[in-house]
């Protein structure tokens, strides 16, 4: 190779740099604009916000100012009102527990006399059958008796009976109303 040749190859590379640092700056350039635009977009939007933002925070804080008095009395308030509450939770659970004290003492009470009144009822009802039962069976046995000598009287004449078993007595004959019917045919 000679001069001219590594002569012209430095001088395209020399200007390919060149070329390439041209589009580099171009490059930089256009993001310089770019960011300038986009600070400029931000001091815009920062402004509008300031505009309302300040006013909101003026307000919030007069607010803020007015109801701090009315916030610390009601605050207050609640606290003396939850130690009312605390001290009126304690005398209604004391009561409360009185009262089931004293339903339970009238319920034991009631239960004994309860107890006592069904034992005395039942002791009555035990009394009451004892003394109904001892004369009703009395009566039975002296109904039972009646009975049976009303039963004794109504029978049949042994002799008679023992005739009939025999056969002595002639059994009545169809259309004959003369003969005699035996008695053990009709039981009363």
């Amino acid at each position: 190779m000679d001069n001219h040749a590594l002569l012209a190859i430095l001088v395209a590379l020399v200007g390919v740099s060149v070329f390439i640092q041209v589009i580099i700056m171009l490059g930089a350039a256009a993001a310089i604009v770019a960011l300038r635009k986009a600070i400029i977009s931000a001091v815009e939007t920062t402004a509008d916000l300031k505009a309302t933002i300040v006013p909101m925070v003026h307000n919030s804080r007069q607010l803020v100012e007015r109801i701090s008095p009315q916030v610390i009395s009601i605050t207050a308030d609640v606290a003396e009102l939850t130690q009312i509450l605390r001290k009126e939770t304690v005398t209604v659970k004391d009561s409360l527990n009185e009262m089931v004290d004293r339903v339970n003492k009238q319920t034991a009470r009631l239960d004994t006399m309860l107890t006592s009144s069904l034992n005395a009822v039942d002791r009555a009802g035990s009394v009451i059958e004892s003394a109904v039962s001892v004369p009703v069976r009395q009566a039975n046995g002296i109904f039972a008796a009646v009975k049976a000598v009303i039963e004794t009287y109504r029978a049949v004449d042994p002799r008679k009976a023992n005739a009939s078993r025999n056969g002595d007595l002639k059994r009545p004959r169809p259309g004959n109303p003369s003969t005699a019917i035996p008695d053990r045919d009709f039981e009363i």
